[in-house]
């Protein structure tokens, strides 16, 4: 079994997928949805369950695909989000799952720059800093398997910034195992 395979499958575990898709399949029950921006893609979890459900075309991006030679037939990769943009402007929904607690503060900040207004649709899936012992688990996890010093996400802070760019938000606490899990999803009526 591959690494990629192994990803997908821990990724089922450890996430509350189910009540993730039925949360963005009601909310976006009166949305058409052509195409998806999938920020922070990594094994292709979240991209081939839109593709899937949504028959629409899929960009994925992540940083991973610079080093490896990526070629999914439905699915259009990037390793960088600058190189998305050259094939697509604007996207049905724009959306990160667990990605942004990955990224540098000057990253995170061009990341709100780039996508707030490529898409009505932003949907944000991440740890929450204010439930201390899951965001803790959650920056223990990072650090032993991937090595990494991860960064607070507050739910908060990306509600603020939809709401002042036009959006109307929805925040769902959705916890599983000790992993304090939230999805925001921003709306622009």
């Amino acid at each position: 079994m591959n690494l990629f395979l192994i990803r997908k499958f821990f990724r089922g575990i450890v996430l509350p997928v189910e009540k993730i898709r039925k949360i963005i399949l009601n909310t976006l029950a009166e949305i058409k949805v052509n195409s998806v921006l999938d920020f922070g893609s990594g094994t292709f979890f979240w991209s081939d369950w839109f593709l899937s459900t949504f028959n629409c075309q899929i960009y994925a991006v992540d940083k991973y695909y610079k080093e490896k030679i990526i070629s999914k037939d439905e699915v259009r990769c990037y390793w960088q989000l600058d190189d998305c943009f050259i094939d697509c402007q604007n996207f049905s929904i724009v959306f990160a799952c667990d990605v942004l607690h990955h990224l540098d503060p000057v990253e995170y900040e061009t990341f709100w720059k780039e996508i707030i207004n490529k898409s009505n649709v932003v949907i944000i899936k991440d740890i929450d800093k204010n439930h201390p012992f899951g965001n803790f688990m959650n920056k223990m996890h990072d650090k032993i398997i991937n090595r990494e010093n991860i960064q607070d996400i507050d739910p908060h802070k990306i509600e603020r910034v939809l709401v002042q760019n036009g959006y109307k938000t929805q925040y769902h606490y959705i916890p599983k195992l000790w992993y304090s899990h939230f999805i925001i999803i921003g709306i622009k009526p």
